[in-house]
């Protein structure tokens, strides 16, 4: 393997674009975008300076291409557990689960990147994260039953209710990993019975969609209560 006379990589070869991302990714994971350096990237990389530089305009440019990498990866990885051709029921959501963990498991920088970066992301990877967030909000929908309702008042009800009950499910599967991290509260825990626990609560957040809740009777019969009816 070629080398400077310092023992760092040049710049030239045509993987070191990619091989400075991947550096770029385990840095900015670690210590966050304002704490982060291109001369912490370079000395991650094995490279000079001047090599990151040959190739990015700065670490603005760096983040943004690390983050693209991590949402790519997670798309393909929920693409494959459930290809958009396919209906989303049950088993779709159960693989989903558990193709997104298997990637954290293998992939604890990226992982950890998603976690520290996309609460405070601004600029063009806002932009990123936001596209992402949607492309998966739209996708969580097909878990949930169409249904019918008979008056505009309750068709917002039913859509607000479906919008929390997916963006719940979509936090809870990542917020999840970042309670697992090293000293966090769920560190100690064995990773299976967690996953289990992940998924018993996402089959529960469907299945509450999918049988409205009864209105609330009063009094020792359920039959004198009356029927509730809309104003609207």
């Amino acid at each position: 393997m070629a080398s400077t006379k310092n023992g760092k990589q040049p710049a030239h070869r045509p993987s070191r674009r990619q091989h400075i991302i991947t550096a770029a990714v385990r840095v900015f994971g670690r210590n966050g975008f304002a704490e982060t350096s291109i001369q912490d990237i370079a000395d991650e990389a094995q490279v000079v300076p001047t090599a990151v530089y040959y190739h990015f305009d700065g670490k603005e440019e760096l983040l943004e291409l690390a983050m693209r990498r991590v949402f790519d990866q997670l798309n393909a990885v929920v693409e494959a557990a459930r290809p958009e051709s396919e209906p989303g029921d049950a088993e779709g959501l159960i693989r989903v689960i558990d193709a997104v963990w298997d990637w954290v498991e293998q992939n604890p920088d990226e992982a950890r990147l998603y976690q520290v970066q996309v609460a405070s992301a601004n600029g063009s990877v806002k932009v990123l994260r936001d596209e992402f967030e949607q492309r998966h909000v739209q996708r969580g929908y097909d878990y949930l039953p169409e249904g019918t309702t008979r008056s505009p008042r309750a068709a917002k009800v039913r859509h607000a209710s479906q919008a929390l009950a997916v963006r719940t499910l979509i936090s809870t599967t990542m917020l999840v990993t970042a309670l697992r991290a090293e000293g966090g509260p769920l560190s100690r825990l064995p990773s299976r019975s967690v996953l289990e626990a992940v998924r018993e609560l996402a089959l529960r957040i469907v299945a509450t969609e999918q049988k409205p809740a009864k209105p609330a009777q009063s009094g020792k019969s359920a039959k004198s209560a009356k029927p509730v009816t809309s104003r609207t």
